[in-house]
């Protein structure tokens, strides 16, 4: 089984208000130990990045490279991100169900949490998983394939656990015949 680690710093540019969303900068480092196959055959990928949560000011929207937006469904995903084409991932979600647009080509992934709660700012550490995942050049149809934990916590595929920092993703164990 490959695993894949990541470490996430976030810094607030911004803090929400009633009319507007946070702004935070996110620097995310992808590590596969013992392995090449991330972009350009190393095993360290690093980015930073922009993440917005929506409703925001027009000059941070459109300068985000990740937006999150409390919605329904893909197609609320699809039109958003056509509307910011800068934002390289977008994540609409409604209580425990995401729906996440995944680069310019439409990818769109439904996602459920399988944790009791409110998992609203595990959506947006999920989307910035995501953002540093299609950097450092893999698929944006493999994303959906992995389990991904949060803070060392091993959760099913496509469930989130809140908070930020070490991150695992790794695929699904095979199922048994």
């Amino acid at each position: 089984m490959t695993t894949l680690f990541a470490v996430m710093s976030r810094r607030a540019l911004t803090r929400g208000t009633a009319s507007h969303g946070p702004v935070y900068r996110i620097r995310t480092v992808l590590w596969q130990p013992g392995f090449r196959t991330l972009a350009r055959d190393r095993t360290l990928a690093v980015e930073e990045h922009l993440s917005v949560r929506l409703p925001a000011r027009k000059r941070w929207s459109q300068l985000a490279d990740v937006l999150i937006e409390h919605g329904t469904g893909a197609p609320r995903a699809a039109e958003t991100g056509a509307s910011h084409p800068g934002a390289l991932v977008v994540a609409v979600h409604d209580g425990s169900r995401c729906w996440m647009r995944l680069g310019a080509g439409g990818t769109v992934l439904a996602l459920e949490a399988a944790v009791p709660g409110d998992p609203e700012e595990s959506w947006g550490t999920l989307a910035s998983l995501a953002h540093a995942w299609l950097v450092a050049g893999l698929p944006a149809e493999e994303f959906g394939s992995v389990g991904p934990a949060v803070n060392g916590a091993s959760v099913a595929p496509y469930a989130v656990h809140s908070g930020v920092g070490l991150a695992v993703l790794q695929p699904p164990e095979p199922v048994p015949r």
